[in-house]
């Protein structure tokens, strides 16, 4: 399980890896306010690719982290989502609620 993040021009990249739960929020918490603080940041992209579980605190994160870029003007793009992953969010309709490539 882990959060990381990283910069490259004006897209920060949170990568989630693992099981994602609600004993994560904290480092997820952490990483959304790293994306939203920095100025130069106009996407927001969250990679999925190695996440193995999730659970809902996770989609209220990204409802949050939706609603603060949002209103900074920023974008925030769900990437790699495998089809375990995709069905977490369609069973509450989140998933048009979110932007995936």
């Amino acid at each position: 399980m882990s959060v990381t993040i990283g910069f490259e021009g004006n897209v920060a990249n949170i990568i989630l890896s693992g099981n994602i739960d609600y004993s994560m929020q904290e480092e997820i918490r952490t990483a959304n306010q790293k994306a939203l603080s920095n100025e130069q940041v106009k996407e927001i992209c969250v990679d999925f690719r190695e996440v193995t579980f999730l659970d809902s605190s996770v989609i209220r994160a990204l409802l949050t982290l939706q609603k603060e870029a949002d209103a900074r003007g920023k974008s925030l793009v769900l990437l790699n989502c495998k089809d375990n992953t995709r069905e977490v969010f369609e069973i509450g309709g989140f998933d048009r609620m979110f932007n995936f490539r």
